[in-house]
């Protein structure tokens, strides 16, 4: 499973739009090709108003999440059946997105992309969706982003993007999420984790907090920001960013030179290509194949006047030696 990252275009949701043209002159929009099997409120409200009190679902804890297989909940009829037919099988840009391509009744394309460690898009909640804060914003009358809240702080949520030219795109986005959060609080597949993997690690907890205390200044406010990625600093700066994914492994082609974490571990310390005070240490956990090895990074960035970027690559690789040998191992 974990090799499945695709080296297709990256489908980075609430960054990148789905491809859709924007323009859809003399095409009515008010209908749509797919089977409805909900009706939604006013656009953008969802269900009610907006939940009160802390989310305490264990189902969307992080180490919940973080082990489910996204593209198995867009492999099923379960969530994407009543929507047409699936045209390619779904495909996974980075742990816990991805997308799939649906063709309608009416032979529209229906692109559906799930992000489960998403940082929503908008300020706050409008509504309710299965019991969770929901959000709602279309970006054009192709392109929508629905996204269930189960973090306030930080702001993390569900997200489903959707781009449809044969109907509304948030209709779509509204009862494709609702059957995305009802399946992960069923039994949602997950993926088939291999000793030492990084996959279900938590990379707030990765770092030595006396190192941490030393390097910031104090002791640290961790937060997450996403299931696979952690900031932390004391104060507004500087911070250091922690970050689990599969990729191609490092090298030293952009500039970057060798360094040694200890216990045999080498890693490809690269200085921020501007004058501020940035770094990253960067180096293989697990390998694999292609795209697929394990990469642990560790960032340093700091905006202050007078920031060093000597200090900024010293102190991200003090951070990487103290988190390298508290990883999973097989």
């Amino acid at each position: 499973m974990l090799n499945r990252v695709s080296s297709r275009p990256v489908f980075v949701l609430g960054i990148v739009l789905l491809g859709l043209a924007s323009g859809c002159a003399g095409e009515d929009l008010s209908r749509s090709n797919y089977q409805r099997t909900t009706v939604t409120a006013e656009a953008g409200s969802g269900q009610g108003g907006v939940p009160a009190g802390p989310i305490t679902d264990p189902a969307f804890g992080l180490s919940a999440l973080r082990s489910v297989d996204p593209c198995e909940l867009l492999s099923g009829d379960d969530v994407i059946g009543d929507l047409g037919t699936v045209s390619d099988e779904p495909y996974e840009s980075e742990w816990g997105s991805c997308r799939v391509d649906v063709q309608d009744a009416g032979g529209k394309t229906v692109e559906v992309g799930v992000d489960l460690g998403a940082s929503p898009m908008g300020v706050d909640p409008t509504g309710a969706i299965e019991g969770l804060p929901f959000l709602e914003n279309k970006l054009d009358d192709v392109t929508c982003y629905s996204t269930a809240i189960y973090s306030e702080q930080p702001a993390l949520g569900v997200t489903v993007q959707t781009g449809y030219q044969g109907g509304n795109p948030c209709d779509v986005g509204y009862t494709t999420l609702q059957k995305v959060v009802r399946a992960l609080r069923a039994e949602p597949a997950k993926y088939d984790v291999p000793a030492g993997s990084l996959l279900e690690a938590d990379p707030c907890a990765s770092a030595d907090e006396a190192v941490l205390a030393q390097v910031l200044g104090g002791s640290p406010k961790r937060m997450a920001m996403g299931l696979h990625k952690c900031d932390l600093s004391f104060g507004a700066e500087p911070t250091i960013s922690v970050r689990f994914r599969a990729g191609y492994p490092p090298d030293t082609s952009d500039g970057g030179t060798e360094v040694d974490l200890g216990g045999g571990v080498k890693a490809i310390q690269e200085p921020g290509s501007t004058d501020t005070a940035e770094c990253s240490v960067e180096w293989v956990h697990r390998p694999g194949e292609d795209g697929a090895n394990e990469l642990a990074t560790v960032d340093y960035y700091d905006y202050n006047d007078g920031a060093s970027k000597d200090d900024a690559c010293s102190r991200a690789l003090e951070v990487a030696k103290s988190v390298a040998p508290k990883l999973p191992t097989a």
